[in-house]
């Protein structure tokens, strides 16, 4: 639909507000890392979302470190969907590093994010101590 960042604010905004609201479906918009810094700002606020899908909208290393700083506080959200992103090793490495401590996602999927062996090799490493976890 052409959600741009402009239409990530806003959806933060709902989203600050909104309390029932449990999937958000953002895939294939171009919200690109400055969307995703609002949106999860928002969700380091919000208790209802349990599913948010941000599949190929244009994150890099730095939209997974706004994504690994909601995971750190986020203790609803349950399945996050941000395949087709181009986060690479670097930006796995700081999602792996959120979800040690998070109990509370139960599936990742990344799929086509340029992950490489080392980027196996930290969700390896994830899964050694998250036990919840599904990739």
């Amino acid at each position: 639909c052409g959600l741009s960042v402009k239409g990530a604010v806003y959806i933060s905004q709902l989203l600050n507000v909104n309390h029932t609201l449990q999937v958000l479906s953002m895939g294939i918009n171009p919200i690109s890392d400055d969307g995703m810094a609002v949106i999860s700002e928002a969700l380091k606020h919000n208790t209802s979302l349990t599913e948010l899908r941000v599949t190929q909208c244009g994150l890099s290393v730095k939209g997974a470190v706004y994504i690994s700083q909601l995971l750190n506080v986020n203790i609803t959200l349950q399945v996050l969907y941000m395949s087709d992103n181009p986060i690479s090793d670097d930006g796995m490495a700081v999602i792996s590093e959120a979800l040690k401590h998070n109990t509370s996602l139960t599936m990742l999927r990344v799929e086509e994010c340029g992950l490489s062996v080392k980027g196996a090799v930290y969700i390896s490493q994830l899964l050694n101590v998250n036990h919840t976890l599904q990739v």
